[in-house]
């Protein structure tokens, strides 16, 4: 029976990527979907995800959006992306196509709440953005974390810095801890199983040329592909790695990573504040990846790219 997931992610680029990889992939089911209002502006990627799923003809888990601020918002040019997303020309031709769902969609809370009250079987939530969702739902309903398996998520730096760079911060911490570090304590302290994948890992995996080039090989006859090829192209002359994507494959083939268990925090004030760190005394056991098979994650990327 395929791991039934739930997907948590906040509307940028590679959170769309990875959540069309776990739509298309045949090892897991995608039972549903919520936008928090992180790296993007919730109610463009709720639009944007819509015009992707109608594109694509793709079926089955509904979405949902949670446009509440998060404490520590991303920087403005980074989030006004999913304004270009959501009008890419490639858009154009499903106007006359039935959208994929209809109306404005449910807050992401109400959708977690029903979801794991009703299902018969455990859920996995892969998050790919900050927890703030999630961990509402952990505070006010903690009889239903028994209905989680596990998360996996992209999260936390370790023996490499963090990509924050705010004025008064140290530049310790992943963005994803840091937009709610009281959400990622939250989920740390639930005691359901948790993956990380922290940018120790997601640093050695550049979207680089060559993959671009075998992506667009198969665009002619793959719209997923196609559509990911113009994805991909809106951070061309960025540094951009495959952060959610890698993630989402964590939870496709978890055995193309290699985990080690630690004991780990998150500093909840001064100028570390969201840092992730392994602690001695205290803390809690968390799975954090520490490699992952380059070659083989690839090859799955475009594998599931090209079955649709």
């Amino acid at each position: 029976m395929p791991k039934i997931l739930i997907h948590d992610h906040d509307g940028h680029v590679d959170d769309m990527l990875s959540c069309i990889l776990l739509w298309l992939s045949s090892d897991v089911e995608l039972q549903a979907i919520g936008i928090t209002n992180g790296d993007c502006y919730a109610g463009q990627a709720f639009e944007a995800l819509l015009k992707m799923a109608t594109f694509l003809d793709l079926e089955g888990p509904e979405i949902a959006v949670n446009e509440d601020q998060i404490p520590h918002p991303f920087p403005e040019n980074w989030r006004r992306e999913s304004y270009i997303i959501n009008e890419l020309p490639i858009f154009l031709e499903i106007q006359l196509k039935k959208p994929y769902q209809q109306g404005k969609g449910r807050r992401s809370d109400a959708m977690y709440i029903d979801c794991l009250a009703h299902s018969k079987h455990p859920l996995t939530f892969v998050c790919t953005g900050p927890l703030t969702t999630i961990a509402a739902v952990l505070r006010n309903h903690p009889e239903l974390k028994k209905n989680i398996s596990e998360f996996v998520i992209m999260a936390g730096a370790f023996a490499v810095p963090g990509n924050v760079e705010e004025n008064g911060y140290d530049s310790a911490a992943e963005w994803n801890v840091y937009g709610d570090p009281p959400a990622f304590k939250t989920v740390l302290e639930s005691g359901v199983p948790i993956k990380m994948v922290p940018l120790d890992v997601t640093n050695d995996l550049p979207v680089h040329s060559e993959f671009l080039r075998k992506l667009e090989a198969q665009s002619a006859t793959s719209k997923a592909s196609l559509l990911a090829t113009k994805l991909w192209s809106l951070v061309k002359g960025f540094n951009y790695y495959f952060w959610d994507t890698v993630t989402a494959a964590a939870a496709i083939k978890p055995d193309l990573f290699t985990f080690k268990e630690m004991k780990i925090d998150v500093t909840m004030q001064g100028k570390g504040l969201g840092k992730t760190a392994s602690s001695m005394f205290g803390g809690k056991k968390v799975q954090v990846a520490t490699q992952v098979n380059k070659e083989g994650f690839e090859q799955l990327l475009l594998q599931i790219l090209r079955t649709r």
